[in-house]
């Protein structure tokens, strides 16, 4: 059962704060909600959906099911794990902490960062005289919404950088994809702050862009993290161990073998395939935008803690200190944990590449 669904819809009139059972079972299997901020199905989510795939069949193996729910950014993710409308979702460590700022109370933990590197990013037209983010003061900058990864990243940089992001510059809504391309080609904005799959669209989409470097602080951060409701981890614990180790085996996969993961992905959710576009055209799109993610997906070299999922307290400090929240933030001891990580990373890896490699399409 492969469903895709909306939050709007989940939610309907009763709003999203309606509380709702945490777990349920299809076919003997824990159905794991999980909120997906980006608001599509594309192959940027290959690391996870190959597992889905029958020929692979990591979740199936492990006793679970998951039901991916498109959302609109990393705001409502938050709040769709917060209030029990998905048992996980991927949540920006900024779009957190300004939450957690206002509540400390805020019933989340999390225990899987998929997301080893950040992601965000700002960036300009090819030709633009604008070369660094020091020179975006009194300008318009694009974002897809203000829930959005790469509105936290961005305002979490200019703060770095002494500029205020509330009265310094102008944010201005672009869409995501050729709308957005379009919206700084036309000069509607100066510049645009996405995440990287989300600039590879729109430089597929044949709006070439050119990057501004990111602060000094973007190098003690990870990228992304799954969050989970506190009670929901303590009385399914299991359920989510085994989801997540799903998860880091797919994630081993889809590296081992992009294309062939592609593929899979494109098997069991047909309608992410571009229209339109011949099989070697549509495959290199997605290879263009999967390339702009996939090692930020590993383990690099110079982190302490090899494990898929891994963070530490001095990453989330550190992301307490990029976000500007250090009068506000004075511990985040509690907001991640590391319990389940020797569990998750439980499988062998090399087996994993090794299947990669071998599956014919």
């Amino acid at each position: 059962m492969l469903t895709r669904r909306s939050f709007t819809a989940l939610a309907g009139a009763a709003g999203a704060s309606l509380m709702v059972p945490s777990l349920t079972f299809a076919q003997n299997k824990a159905v794991v909600r999980l909120g997906n901020a980006a608001g599509i199905i594309d192959p940027q989510l290959t690391f996870m959906t190959v597992g889905q795939n029958p020929k692979v069949g990591y979740y199936a193996k492990e006793g679970v099911e998951m039901d991916i729910i498109n959302m609109s950014g990393a705001g409502q993710t938050l709040q769709a794990v917060a209030s029990g409308n998905a048992e996980t979702s991927a949540v920006s460590p900024v779009a957190f902490l300004n939450a957690f700022a206002k509540n400390p109370r805020l019933d989340v933990t999390f225990p899987y960062c998929w997301l080893r590197e950040p992601h965000w990013a700002v960036a300009v037209k090819p030709d633009s005289p604008v070369k660094s983010l020091s020179e975006l003061k009194g300008k318009k900058i694009g974002i897809r919404n203000q829930g959005d990864t790469g509105y936290f990243g961005a305002r979490a940089m200019l703060q770095e950088l002494k500029i205020d992001p509330d009265s310094d510059v102008e944010w201005v809504s672009i869409g995501e994809g050729g709308p957005a391309g379009d919206a700084i080609y036309r000069g509607r904005v100066d510049a645009m702050a996405f995440w990287d799959a989300a600039f590879a669209r729109i430089e597929v989409a044949g709006f070439p862009l050119r990057y501004l470097p990111n602060t000094e602080g973007m190098k003690k951060l990870f990228g992304n993290s799954y969050g989970v409701q506190k009670s929901t981890l303590a009385n399914n614990r299991d359920t989510m161990v085994r989801f997540f180790r799903a998860m880091a085996k797919s994630t081993v996969f889809a590296y081992a073998n992009l294309e062939n993961s592609i593929l899979l992905h494109w098997e069991i959710y047909p309608e992410s395939k571009p229209k339109g576009r011949s099989e070697q055209d549509a495959m290199k799109e997605a290879l263009f935008i999967l390339k702009a993610r996939a090692d930020k997906w590993m383990p690099q070299p110079w982190q302490t803690d090899q494990r898929f999922g891994a963070q530490s307290l001095e990453q989330w400090q550190a992301q307490v200190a990029f976000a500007g929240l250090q009068n506000e933030v004075k511990d985040v001891s509690g907001v991640s944990t590391t319990a389940l990580l020797d569990e998750i990373n439980a499988f062998d890896k090399a087996e994993v590449v090794a299947a990669a490699k071998a599956l014919k399409m």
